[in-house]
């Protein structure tokens, strides 16, 4: 089982395909309705569908926050990116987290671009590569804010048998959260110690698209949802064991 599809509403459809298609080199998938990109079937896909009125909206409370892109040489990715004028955030090493940086699509839908090793860590892909991003790139991250910990927990574990990887705490001045990473793997962990420093570069290195679960503990009163006409997100769909896709939407709806 693995996520398949990350559904997004947006207003206007029109400059998505040449955005990830050109800038982040992803490809068209086939599709029964919907614009379906990605960069292999083996990762979760974007799909997109238009039919809203009002932007995204990109609140602290928010449910949706981002797709997370896992490369190589980040800052390659970067310069090739800037020489079509996008908007990107300067790189940095985010604590013991990862070298990143961020940009919008434009539907002003968040993307975070994460280097698979630290700073300094950068792997060198060849100039000769096809695609400066794609070349390098794996969509690793689908990122969802969650208020209610334990029900993320048996939503996740019990009811989609889904494997805890990590478990990444951050304290700052002005907030705190906990990040939790689920996936359908087997794969042996470096170190078993799920908050262990050391797995992380490794974690980012996964061929494989992860459920990045971002718990806010003070949001007292839940994590606000997506708005009929609002552009956004619009569910999840994972391929089960028998080659379907099933959506789960509703599952992961709950873990607000």
């Amino acid at each position: 089982m693995r996520l398949a599809r990350n559904r997004l509403r947006v207003k206007n459809i029109a400059d998505i395909e040449p955005f990830y298609r050109d800038h982040l080199g992803m490809q068209a998938f086939d599709a029964d309705g919907g614009l379906v990109l990605g960069y292999d079937e083996r990762q979760c896909l974007l799909e997109f569908h238009e039919g809203v009125d009002q932007p995204f909206y990109d609140g602290p409370d928010g449910f949706y926050w981002k797709i997370g892109i896992t490369l190589r040489d980040l800052d390659a990715a970067v310069a090739y990116l800037r020489q079509f004028g996008l908007e990107v955030t300067q790189p940095r090493q985010f604590l013991e987290i990862g070298y990143m940086c961020h940009l919008r699509d434009p539907n002003g839908l968040p993307i975070e671009l994460l280097q698979q090793g630290f700073e300094g860590n950068e792997t060198p892909f060849g100039q000769d590569a096809a695609h400066p991003v794609a070349s390098q790139a794996t969509l690793a991250h689908v990122t969802l804010r969650i208020s209610d910990l334990a029900g993320a927990k048996a939503v996740c574990e019990d009811g989609l048998g889904m494997r805890l990887m990590s478990v990444q705490p951050i304290a700052l001045a002005d907030r705190a959260f906990c990040l939790y990473f689920y996936a359908w793997s087997q794969d042996e962990l470096p170190n078993p110690d799920l908050e262990a420093v050391e797995n992380r570069e490794w974690l980012w290195a996964r061929p494989y698209t992860l459920l990045e679960l971002q718990h806010i503990a003070e949001l007292d009163g839940g994590v606000r949802q997506r708005q009929a006409d609002e552009a956004g997100f619009d569910g999840l769909s994972l391929l089960d064991d028998d080659g379907r896709l099933r959506d789960v939407s509703a599952e992961f709806a709950a873990l607000s």
